[in-house]
C-alpha cells in the first residue's frame, strides 16, 4: 500500500512480545510486534475488513516480518490502531509482477486495478522498488489480547438484569395437533412440557428433554430436535424477571406414546390434544401467540423469534 519514505524507515518493529488471543491456542504464544502507518482512506479499508493485502518494499525492517508476527495499522490521521496476524509474505521483482499476480482489489478495493501501479511509483522511488516489493497478507484474527473487562464477573452479574432461562419441547400427536400440559399454579395456563434451567451445566435442551420426562414420563426429543422457537418474555407485576425461552420441535406422539402419558400431579392436573382453533378458545391471547408462533414456525412460515409481554 502506500505509505512514506519515513514510515519505511524507522521505529517499526517492536522487539518485545506480544502474547497473541487466536482461538486455537490453549495458552497465547508470544507474536513479534510490527507497526505500520496508513492514511486514513486505507486504515478505513483494513477497519471494514475490504482490504487484506498490505504492500511494501523489502527495507530492512520490512523483510524482517515473519509469518504469523502481528502487525499494528495506526491511522495517520489520528490515534486509532488495529492490529492483525501476517499470514503470508510474498516477494516479487516489480510491482508489474506483484499486481499480475495478487488481487488487487484485496491491496484497494476502491481503485481500478490499472490505477495501483500509477499509485505506487508515485510513492516509492525506481530505487525503492529495486529494494523488492513485498506483499503481506493477513487475516482478522486479532494478533493481541483484549482489554480487560471494565467489571469484575460478579460485578457485571449484579450490574446486569437478571432474567431465567426456559427450554421446552412441542409435541403433537400423529395428525400435527399440539399436545399441551394444564398447571395446578397461578392462572392455570396450558403449557409445553418443559421447564426453567436450574439445573448446574444443563443447556436448554437438556432441561426440554429432562422435565419432559418428568411432567409427562416420556422420553423424547432425543435425536437432535430442531429449535423452533426463540421467546422472550418481558417482565411485568406477576414476573419479575425476564425470561428467554427456546423451543424445540419434540415431534409426533403415537397412539401408544399418547397412552402411556402420566403427569406429575404437582405441576399439572390434565393433558390434551386439540388443533389450533380449539386452542384459541381455550388459551389467553398472549399464550396462545407463543403456541401460534411456533406452528407457523414449524411449517416453515415463521418467525423464529417472538417477544410478549406478561
Amino acid at each position: 500500500m502506500l505509505t512514506t519514505q519515513n514510515d519505511e524507515d524507522h521505529g517499526n518493529t517492536d522487539a518485545r512480545h506480544t502474547p497473541s488471543s487466536t482461538h486455537d491456542e490453549a495458552e497465547p504464544l508470544p507474536r513479534r510486534q510490527h507497526h505500520f502507518r496508513l492514511m486514513d482512506r486505507y486504515y478505513r479499508q483494513v477497519e471494514s475488513g475490504r482490504k487484506t493485502i498490505e504492500i511494501r518494499v523489502a527495507t530492512p525492517p520490512k523483510a524482517a516480518v515473519e509469518a504469523g508476527d502481528a502487525v499494528v495499522f495506526h491511522d495517520r490521521d489520528s490515534d486509532q490502531e488495529r492490529d492483525v496476524i501476517v499470514k503470508r509474505i510474498t516477494p516479487y521483482a516489480s510491482f508489474e509482477d506483484l499486481l499480475n499476480a495478487e488481487d488487487a482489489s484485496r491491496i484497494d478495493p476502491d481503485v481500478p486495478r490499472g490505477e495501483l501501479l500509477s499509485n505506487l511509483r508515485a510513492i516509492y522511488s525506481l530505487d525503492q522498488e529495486a529494494l523488492g516489493p513485498l506483499v503481506f497478507e493477513f487475516d482478522h484474527r486479532p494478533a493481541r489480547p483484549g482489554l480487560p473487562l471494565p467489571m469484575t464477573p460478579t460485578k457485571y452479574a449484579q450490574a446486569v438484569p437478571h432474567h431465567t432461562v426456559y427450554g421446552c419441547l412441542y409435541v403433537r400427536d400423529e395428525h400435527d395437533r399440539p399436545v399441551q400440559l394444564r398447571s395446578v399454579y397461578g392462572s392455570r395456563q396450558w403449557q409445553f412440557p418443559g421447564g426453567n434451567l436450574d439445573t448446574q451445566g444443563e443447556d436448554p435442551l437438556r432441561t426440554a428433554q429432562r422435565e419432559t420426562v418428568e411432567e409427562i414420563g416420556l422420553q423424547l426429543g432425543l435425536d437432535a430436535p430442531g429449535l423452533l422457537l426463540t421467546h422472550f418474555l418481558h417482565a411485568g407485576p406477576h414476573m419479575p424477571l425476564k425470561k428467554v425461552g427456546l423451543i424445540f420441535d419434540g415431534g409426533q406422539l403415537t397412539a401408544d406414546q399418547l397412552r402411556s402419558v402420566r403427569l406429575d400431579p404437582t405441576e399439572h392436573d390434565m393433558w390434551a390434544v386439540h388443533d389450533m382453533a380449539a386452542w384459541r378458545e381455550l388459551m389467553a391471547p398472549t399464550s396462545f401467540a407463543r403456541l401460534d408462533a411456533v406452528e407457523r414456525a414449524r411449517r416453515g412460515q415463521g418467525p423464529a423469534y417472538l417477544s410478549t409481554h406478561t
